[in-house]
């Protein structure tokens, strides 16, 4: 796969009443793989705002870390069948975040790997939801997801 990507992040969210809300977000960013760890960073306009965060996501098929720097800080780690607090501060202030994995896939191929994390999120130590993360990447040429 190419340096130049582009990266699809899809969020699904089941809460403790069954409701759902899912995003979705494409980004052009950048991909490279170093001793056997994949990353993929970039830049994330913030709604409303005219700034952006700086985001990494390094991971291999047990684990995965994302790293937001900017108005929002954290670092998120998922491992499988293991929990993991972080803070994750805002302009508002922090918030702990516990992530419960459950499950991480990751299939490769020579122009795109896709990336998806089954977990459950805890904020401020109370139970919020089950969620699903899939992201993609493909190389900047073939842009269809």
């Amino acid at each position: 796969m190419n340096k130049d990507v582009l990266i699809s992040i899809k969020g699904l969210h089941f809460d403790a009443n069954d409701s759902s809300d899912n995003i979705e977000v494409i980004q052009a960013g950048q991909y490279y793989k170093r001793g056997g760890m994949h990353y993929l960073v970039y830049d994330e306009p913030l709604e409303g705002s005219d700034q952006v965060s700086r985001n990494m996501i390094k991971f291999n098929d047990s684990s995965v870390s994302v790293t937001k720097k900017g108005p929002f800080t954290a670092t998120m780690l998922f491992e499988e069948a293991s929990k993991n607090l972080t803070n994750y501060t805002t302009p508002f202030g922090s918030i702990v975040i516990g992530l419960d994995t459950h499950n991480i896939e990751l299939s490769d191929s020579e122009d795109s790997l896709k990336l998806n994390v089954d977990y459950s999120l805890d904020i401020n130590y109370e139970y919020m939801a089950d969620c699903n993360i899939s992201i993609e990447a493909r190389s900047a040429e073939n842009t269809e997801f």
